[in-house]
């Protein structure tokens, strides 16, 4: 550490550029591969047809089940779930079409549920389109209503009620539709690649921000929450949706959880493999090397634990979950490669074969936080579902590495790069020649405004949107401070607070679910604080013996679970039980008081026939008649 400060100190912004160009620029490529491919594809569509895409297919498409979770806890809430609902009916799906929407916590505010179910009964929908509400009736988190819409719907698909909808669609409830975009979805999910003639496992959409709610006019634009806005759209566009064309030297592995398109099949299979995920554990890894095979998602014995499906966002875990299933004579198969082997075939095979697709023309607007602090909570959720994911499902990708590789590539090439941008600038006043350090921090600056006015330009070509859209790259001059706050430093504090603190608690999901996940955070601080306050104890009071659990997080006879209340404060429970102290008798007095005679009681005894009466109308059996035990007829 102490020579890393003294380079700092003495060096200049050209000794610092001559040792770190090299990463910076194997960073660069990384995340910027994919531009060239995208650029070369859109002159080809110009070429070809004169526009940016090419013409929409328009074959039948097969069932589908489109599913919209959401919290109902206000009119406003409720007035947009009717948006989004009437986007999908009105999106004109070229086949049978099953539009759920998922009510979680149902029983908080039953009037607006009631209102739901009275509006949909009123909604007019075309012939090949089916409107209706699943429910959970207590919290269980986004990841459990859309369990319950898709197990709702299974359920009369078998009853014959409605069709087996073989593609799945989960959108915002807060979003509304572009111009076919369930059509572009669910084609670019059914059609098979031209090289390899394998379909892809999930397609997301284009998500973008509508233009009414990014430019309200140039009075707008020179204030707090006109220049969030306006960032977050053109950030929505570079970021969020350009790189998920999945062309870069790096597989993609996300989706926007805004809208996105997958099989119905590995929604139904998620559980298992969500359970097995959870399970796994050192041993299953060393008898894989060992070469006694992998454990199974179908096994009999495996209770399916849809609870663990839960994170900071549906999005991160369905992507993942669509990087480690495989097509296997025509059905999907998560199953985990049998050896170390088939896991290296397998990993250089989805470089070239990549189960994450994307179309850019299927758009899907949402809104966006347009304050500070809600912005900052956003993103800073985002940046941990990262970890979450990784250390949810560590072990299950020591066995595919197809996934593990590129998500720990991934967010050590984000890490790295956020963090080397804060060391410099926390390190500038250290430097005795800043005159060099800002003249460095000047080439940056033009460096990272030239790529993003490309960038924003490329996006907005790619939708055909340059003459609507113009307004975005007046947001590229302060794109740096932006991506500085919002994304470096929440990205940092996220990690932070989830690997040496005590965790994100985002509040996408109650206590109760998250105990059924079977795992917890990693959360050092939180950890070490439970150890020492079990040292305490078992200084004081004794009788806790060693464990892991010191250092775990799951619940004990000496300790709760650690989500006990992390997202309720009033189920907030100490971490560490008191000690169960035996009930102590009170000892008797010395001084006997006098005991007066009781008159003896006797109980009146019945005739003979009423007796006989009163047995026959018991509802116990005759030995509890027999006892005395009678109870009165309905009773």
């Amino acid at each position: 550490m102490e020579s890393i400060l003294w380079f700092f100190h003495t060096s200049g912004g050209s000794e610092l550029l001559g040792v770190l160009w090299r990463p910076i620029l194997v960073g660069l490529v990384l995340y910027y591969s994919a531009y060239a491919t995208i650029f070369a594809r859109l002159l080809w569509n110009y070429a070809r047809w004169g526009r940016s895409d090419k013409p929409l297919d328009t074959r039948p498409l097969p069932p589908a089940l489109a599913v919209l979770p959401t919290l109902l806890r206000a009119p406003r809430h409720l007035a947009g779930l009717q948006k989004a609902i009437r986007s999908m009916v009105e999106n004109g799906y070229r086949g049978e079409l099953v539009v759920c929407a998922s009510i979680d916590d149902a029983n908080e505010a039953p009037d607006l549920v009631r209102e739901l179910d009275r509006w949909i009964a009123n909604l007019t929908t075309p012939a090949n389109v089916t409107v209706l509400v699943a429910r959970c009736p207590v919290r269980r988190g986004k990841a459990m209503a859309i369990h319950a819409a898709v197990q709702k719907v299974m359920r009369l698909a078998g009853r014959g009620r409605l069709p087996t909808p073989a593609v799945f669609f989960n959108m915002d409830a807060d979003s509304d539709l572009g111009d076919d975009a369930l059509n572009r979805l669910a084609t670019r999910l059914t059609t098979p690649g031209r090289v390899f003639g394998q379909r892809p496992m999930i397609v997301g959409a284009n998500v973008c921000v509508p233009r009414r709610h990014y430019w309200t006019g140039w009075r707008g634009f020179f204030t707090v929450r006109g220049q969030l806005a306006l960032q977050v759209a053109r950030e929505y566009m570079t970021s969020i949706s350009l790189p998920r064309n999945n062309f870069g030297l790096i597989p993609g592995n996300g989706v926007s959880g805004a809208l996105y398109c997958t099989w119905t099949q590995l929604m139904l299979d998620g559980p298992r493999y969500a359970a097995l995920a959870t399970q796994l554990g050192v041993g299953d890894w060393v008898r894989w090397w060992l070469g006694r095979g992998a454990p199974s998602p179908y096994a009999a014995d495996l209770e399916p634990r849809p609870e663990a499906m839960t994170g900071p966002g549906d999005d991160t875990w369905v992507a993942l979950l669509a990087m480690a299933a495989r097509w296997r004579d025509g059905r999907i198969d998560l199953s985990l490669p049998p050896t170390p082997f088939h896991a290296l075939v397998d990993s250089v095979r989805t470089f070239f074969v990549r189960p994450i697709a994307f179309d850019p023309h299927a758009v899907v607007n949402t809104a966006t936080p347009t304050t500070f602090r809600g912005l900052f909570k956003q993103r800073r959720r985002w940046n941990s579902s990262r970890i979450w994911g990784l250390q949810r499902l560590f072990w299950s990708m020591c066995f595919r590495w197809s996934v593990g590789a590129v998500s720990f590539l991934k967010v050590g090439l984000v890490v790295a790069t956020h963090g080397l941008v804060l060391a410099g600038l926390l390190l500038l006043p250290l430097a005795q020649r800043p005159s060099g350090w800002l003249a460095l921090l000047a080439l940056l600056l033009v460096l990272q405004v030239t790529i993003r006015t490309g960038a924003t330009t490329l996006a907005m070509l790619q939708v055909g949107g340059l003459r609507s859209q113009w307004h975005k790259l007046l947001a590229v001059p302060l794109s740096g401070p932006y991506h500085l706050v919002f994304n470096a430093v929440t990205g940092l504090v996220g990690v932070a607070q989830d690997l040496l603190l005590f965790g994100v608690n985002t509040h996408f999901a109650p206590e109760e679910t998250l105990k059924r996940t079977g795992t917890g955070r990693v959360a050092l601080l939180y950890r070490c604080r439970r150890a020492f306050l079990l040292a305490v104890h078992s200084v004081r009071y004794g009788g806790i013996p060693l464990g892991s659990f010191w250092f775990g997080f799951h619940e004990t006879p000496w300790t709760p679970s650690g989500y006990a209340g992390w997202t309720d404060p009033n189920a907030a429970e100490p971490p560490v039980r008191p000690p169960q102290r035996p009930a102590q008798r009170k000892a008797p007095s010395s001084r006997r008081r006098p005991t007066r005679p009781r008159p003896e009681r006797t109980a009146p005894r019945l005739p003979v026939p009423a007796a006989a009466a009163r047995l026959a109308w018991s509802p116990q059996p005759p030995a509890a008649a027999a006892s005395g035990e009678f109870r009165a007829p309905g009773h």
